[in-house]
């Protein structure tokens, strides 16, 4: 084999001319001398400049910030993380295969370096697609879970209708006889005691057909156009007295010259009435004595973002995936019927709004309300 001669200032570097002749950039490293040479693939690549200043310099440009030293070229082995500039100014990623060149004594090293652009490029696909495919499945979840609300609300506003009619009629002769019953002069005090604890749960039970048929009448509401910021108001005027003797500070913020919406002013005021009044509960169930519950009103792109936040108790993982859940509820028993935030749901499914919890324990509570303008929603059916 032919052999040329690289003349170093110590010694002679042997480079065979099949080298030269290689595709592969190539660098041949002499560890005795420092001398570093490269083959004209490499220079028509990297130019030959570049290899005299891996010499004079201590590191190369390294991306992921991975120091390396000359001493890189006396390792053998595969190193990734290195990035050349070319000739033309791109900066181009490589590895480094390095191998022992010649006899061990004179400690020379073969460097294969080999354009690993195609392979970065790659990997940045796959990560991307690897993030797009965790969108999707997020809101594939979502929009199942979704689907499960609708589901389990469709088939209880099926069932409440004629639950409700059932046994309405039965309660009513139990709370009339009960009544009477209870003006009788001859009645023991436990016969009392018994007869006013039926009255309390036939009352109760009343209250829970109550809300049923509410329920149930959520389809045939009309809709007509509504002012989101009326709403806040009028509910404000209502709960703020009562919020106010309870020590509980109501804070109601909202834009100017807010669009109106598509709803049911009164259903609105009812879902409205029903998130503040469970972030009261949430807060007198923390005992907190410097209450606050927040009404921030907004508008983004024709739609608006009702959010009523409070520092009460919060809610765990699990409360959180049930609170829309029908009949689910934290309050003690006999202190709520469980279906005041389902109701909440489906009524703002009918306007075409969508709600989201966050909340933490001990941290309290914020539900966001999202609702499209009636300007946007003429705009999509345009």
């Amino acid at each position: 084999m032919a052999v040329k001669k690289l003349k170093t200032q110590p010694q002679t570097l042997m480079v065979p001319e099949g080298l030269y002749l290689l595709p592969t950039p190539v660098l041949l490293y002499q560890k005795a001398t420092g001398v570093l040479w490269s083959n004209p693939s490499f220079e028509k690549e990297f130019g030959v400049a570049l290899a005299a200043r891996f010499v004079n310099k201590s590191h190369l440009h390294v991306i992921h910030e991975r120091p390396v030293t000359l001493d890189i070229f006396s390792m053998v082995g595969r190193h990734e993380g290195f990035v050349l500039d070319t000739i033309q100014g791109r900066k181009v990623p490589v590895e480094l295969k390095v191998t022992h060149y010649g006899d061990a004594s004179e400690e020379c090293f073969l460097v294969l370096v080999e354009d690993v652009s195609s392979k970065v490029e790659l990997e940045k696909q796959l990560i991307q697609n690897h993030l797009e495919l965790q969108n999707a499945f997020t809101q594939l979840k979502t929009t199942q879970e979704a689907l499960v609300q609708a589901a389990k609300l469709a088939s209880l506003g099926e069932l409440s209708s004629g639950i409700a009619h059932e046994l309405n009629q039965p309660l009513q002769a139990i709370m009339g006889f009960s009544q009477e019953l209870q003006h009788l002069e001859k009645l023991s005090p436990t016969g009392g005691e018994f007869l006013q604890d039926i009255v309390n749960a036939s009352k109760k039970m009343a209250e829970i057909i109550r809300s049923l048929r509410s329920f149930a009448r959520q389809a045939g509401e009309e809709l007509s156009a509504t002012s989101v910021d009326h709403a806040v108001e009028e509910v404000s005027r209502l709960m703020n007295h009562q919020l106010m003797q309870k020590g509980i500070a109501l804070e109601v913020k909202a834009d100017e010259n807010l669009p109106l919406v598509t709803a049911n002013p009164i259903q609105l005021e009812q879902v409205l009435m029903n998130l503040i009044s469970n972030a009261r509960d949430a807060i007198e169930q923390a005992k907190r004595r410097d209450g606050k519950i927040k009404v921030q009103v907004s508008n983004r792109e024709n739609t608006l973002f009702i959010k009523i936040s409070d520092n009460g108790c919060g809610m765990d993982p699990k409360t959180r995936e049930k609170v829309f859940d029908p009949f689910f509820t934290t309050k003690e028993v006999g202190q709520g019927t469980g279906l005041g935030m389902s109701i909440s749901y489906g009524i703002l499914k009918k306007f075409n709004a969508e709600i989201k919890v966050e909340s933490e324990p001990d941290r309290g509570s914020e539900f966001t309300i999202t609702i499209p303008s009636i300007s946007k929603l003429k705009g999509e059916s345009a």
